[in-house]
């Protein structure tokens, strides 16, 4: 029986060994893998919602951030008057409005053949990035990935954020976040993309005030359904204060793109150690499966002996 699931086991594990070996080269291929095809489409532009296809240069965080700061800069040698907290947070909504236009962006086949595959066979969105610099690659990025990316921006600036969960009855869920500075909460929407003049004619307000305001909210959210705006908008919840969203994805997917270019080792060090296990147990059997060899004792008829017999007589 021990034999028999050693056997089985190092099977499994040389399967596995090729498989992923297999995989994790194709993912070299880039766009020539022809895994990709399995990777999640990408949404088109909708040519509504704000997005400037040039910004795609920036491509990391700190790309975003050096950006920011040059438009803030220009913004200060036109007024010197300017205050940092609120011009500097407008920069950044503005900038992250205009750098992504709305659709999840995903790992797929040619980065992290692991977490795609899981997210297939279980639960959809698994691969959905929430590392920062990894969303920053893409030109499109949903609710959460945008928000995300402004508060990242903001705190390296030494501001806090807090996350902001919407629970819609009927219409889903949607995530934004608030930023503090003078004093204050106030309410961002880098995806949905609220009117921004309008808000700023409030004072940039929060959530907690908008929730009380419904017709502010409508006028606000004027490209969306006013049923749909009063479903999603007043039902929220907070998060933690400077803590990322995500941690648990961000633990995920780090530790699955780390394996997606390593787990073929531990496959064929198993496959290693269950070989060997597999071999001992087959010797081991071999050895007591051999009969014992019986000494023969000298027979006593004469029979065998017929020059002793001769000489008796």
């Amino acid at each position: 029986m021990k034999k028999r699931i050693l056997f089985t086991v190092k099977t499994g594990f040389l399967l596995l060994f090729v498989l992923s070996l297999f995989a994790t080269l194709l993912q070299f291929a880039g766009k020539s893998n022809p895994l990709t095809r399995f990777n999640q489409k990408p949404p088109v532009y909708n040519r509504v919602e704000s997005f400037d296809p040039t910004l795609a240069r920036l491509n990391s965080v700190q790309k975003l951030e050096q950006y920011c700061d040059s438009v803030y800069s220009e913004r200060i040698l036109i007024d010197n008057t300017t205050n940092f907290e609120r011009t500097y947070t407008d920069v950044v909504s503005e900038v992250v409005r205009n750098r992504f236009y709305h659709g999840y962006s995903a790992y797929g086949y040619s980065d992290n053949y692991l977490a795609s595959t899981i997210a297939l066979v279980t639960i959809s969105g698994l691969n959905s990035l929430v590392i920062p610099d990894e969303i920053m690659k893409y030109s499109y990025a949903a609710c959460s990935q945008q928000a995300i990316i402004e508060m990242q921006v903001l705190e390296d600036k030494g501001f806090k954020t807090r996350k902001i969960l919407f629970h819609g009855k009927t219409y889903g869920g949607h995530f934004a976040f608030e930023v503090f500075y003078e004093g204050g909460w106030h309410f961002h929407d880098p995806n949905m993309e609220p009117d921004k003049a309008l808000l700023a004619s409030y004072g940039m307000p929060n959530i907690d005030f908008l929730g009380h305001h419904p017709d502010l909210i409508v006028k606000a959210y004027n490209r969306y359904p006013r049923e749909q705006i009063l479903d999603i908008i007043p039902n929220y919840s907070y998060g933690p204060v400077n803590t990322f969203p995500a941690k648990k994805a961000m633990i995920f997917h780090k530790a699955t793109k780390f394996l997606s270019y390593t787990i073929w080792l531990f496959f064929l060090a198993g496959f290693v150690v269950t070989g060997r296990a597999y071999r001992r147990v087959k010797s081991k059997r071999a050895v007591h499966a051999m009969a014992p060899v019986r000494q023969l004792k000298p027979a006593a008829a004469t029979i065998f002996y017929p020059e002793y017999n001769m000489q008796g007589k």
